[in-house]
C-alpha cells in the first residue's frame, strides 16, 4: 500500500477524536567529540556545487538565482569539500525538466539524500527523487511510493545519480547529500539560532524539510524528517518529524505553556518534564482519521521571554489497511529515543 504524505489527511486530522498515548522514557544520545558542521537553512546562489555551509538562522529565506540550470542529461557532480563527508547545494529548476546530480561511494557506506524546496507561489511542496546506481539498481522510490528522501547502506562502490523531478514550478532548492565515512554509522550537524542562542545537535538520521501540519502554536524554524530508509521498510509507519520553533510574542509568551486550544487534536497535559536543565511543560494528544493515527509528543517552555516549542510527530497508517503479513508496526520506542537524542541536546548560549 503507498503511504501518503500527512498534507493529504489534513481534513481529516482537524476533525480527529483525542486518544491518549503513554510516555516514552528516553535513552541517553551519543557522545561526539568532533566538532559539528552547522545547520544550513538559507538559500545562497554558489558558483559551482562544492558548497561550504554558511551558518543562519530561521526559516528559509530565499534567493533569485543568478545561474543557467544544466540539462538533466549531463549530470552535475557532487564534490564535498576537503575532509568533508557532505553537501548542501542550492538550486533550481523548472516543471516538467528534471536535473540529476552524481555522486562516487563505496560499498557498505551509508548515505543520506533530500531536498528542501521553494514553490514559485511560495507554499509547501516537494520534489520526487530517484535515487539510481551507476549499476542500474534504483535505490528509491520502492514501490508505488514517491521518494522525497532517502538514507541507507550502499550496495556497490559505484557513481550514484540523484535525479530531481519537480510537480511544480520550484524556485530555489537545497539539495543534501552526506555520505558517511567508512564505519560510520551516522555523522552529526548543529542547529544554533543566533537571535535567542537556540542549538542542538542532531545526525543524518534526520533531514532539514517544510514542516507538515502538527499540533504547534508556532510555526517551525527547524522542521527535521526521519529520514531512514530502514525505518520505514515494511512497517505502519508513514512519516515522523521532529519540529522546533520559538517566539518572543508577548502574548505568546504569556501562554506558552498552555495547551494549543487551535490544534487538530486536543492535548493532554501529562506534566513538567526537565530536558538538559530546562523545564518544558510535557503535553501529548493523538487524532485518528481515514485510518490514520497521528500521535505527538510537544513540549513547551518560556524562558528569558521567549516561548520553545518541541513536538515529535509521528504518522501511521492502521495494520489492517494493508493485505495480511506484509508490513509490521513501526517500533515506536526507538523513534522516541532518536527523537529524544536531538532534544537532549537543546541548550541556550
Amino acid at each position: 500500500m503507498k503511504k501518503i504524505p500527512s498534507f493529504l489527511f489534513l481534513l481529516a486530522f482537524l476533525t480527529a477524536c483525542a486518544v491518549s498515548t503513554p510516555a516514552i522514557p528516553p535513552t541517553q544520545p551519543p557522545v561526539e567529540n568532533a566538532p559539528l558542521p552547522t545547520q544550513t537553512l538559507q538559500f545562497t546562489p554558489i558558483p559551482t556545487l562544492t558548497f561550504t555551509p554558511v551558518p543562519t538562522v530561521g526559516f528559509p529565506t530565499f534567493v533569485a538565482p543568478t545561474s543557467t540550470p544544466d540539462p538533466a542529461s549531463q549530470p552535475n557532480l557532487i564534490q564535498f569539500p576537503a575532509n568533508g563527508t557532505y553537501a548542501d547545494i542550492t538550486d533550481f529548476i523548472e516543471i516538467n525538466k528534471s536535473k540529476t546530480y552524481s555522486v562516487n561511494a563505496m560499498k557498505g557506506q551509508i548515505m543520506s539524500v533530500s531536498v528542501l524546496p521553494q514553490s514559485a507561489d511560495n507554499n509547501w511542496t516537494y520534489i520526487p527523487l530517484q535515487i539510481k546506481g551507476a549499476d542500474g539498481v534504483i535505490l528509491c522510490p520502492q514501490q508505488d511510493s514517491d521518494c522525497t528522501a532517502w538514507r541507507g547502506v550502499l550496495p556497490a562502490t559505484q557513481d550514484y545519480f540523484i535525479t530531481l523531478s519537480p510537480v511544480t514550478d520550484v524556485i530555489q532548492f537545497v539539495l543534501r547529500v552526506a555520505v558517511n565515512p567508512p564505519g560510520k554509522s551516522e555523522q552529526y550537524f548543529q542547529y544554533f539560532n543566533p537571535a535567542n542562542g537556540v542549538s542542538l545537535t542532531y545526525s543524518d538520521y534526520f533531514a532539514p524539510v517544510f514542516p507538515v501540519f502538527s499540533n504547534y502554536k508556532i510555526v517551525p524554524e527547524l522542521a527535521l524528517y526521519v529520514n531512514d530508509n530502514e525505518t520505514y521498510m515494511k512497517t505502519n509507519l508513514s512519516e515522523a518529524y521532529f519540529f522546533l520553533g520559538s517566539s518572543a510574542d508577548p502574548q505568546m509568551v504569556a501562554s506558552c505553556t498552555d495547551s494549543n486550544p487551535n490544534g487538530g487534536a486536543i492535548e493532554q497535559i501529562v506534566g513538567n518534564e526537565v530536558i538538559n536543565g530546562f523545564t518544558f511543560v510535557h503535553s501529548t494528544s493523538a487524532g485518528v482519521g481515514a485510518g490514520n493515527l497521528y500521535e505527538q509528543e510537544i513540549y513547551r517552555m518560556a524562558y528569558n521571554n521567549i516561548c520553545y516549542e518541541v513536538i515529535y510527530h509521528m504518522h501511521s497508517a492502521n495494520i489492517g489497511n494493508f493485505p495480511p503479513d506484509t508490513v509490521t508496526e513501526f517500533d515506536r520506542n526507538a523513534i522516541m529515543n532518536k527523537m529524544y537524542t536531538v532534544f537532549s541536546t537543546f541548550t541556550i548560549k
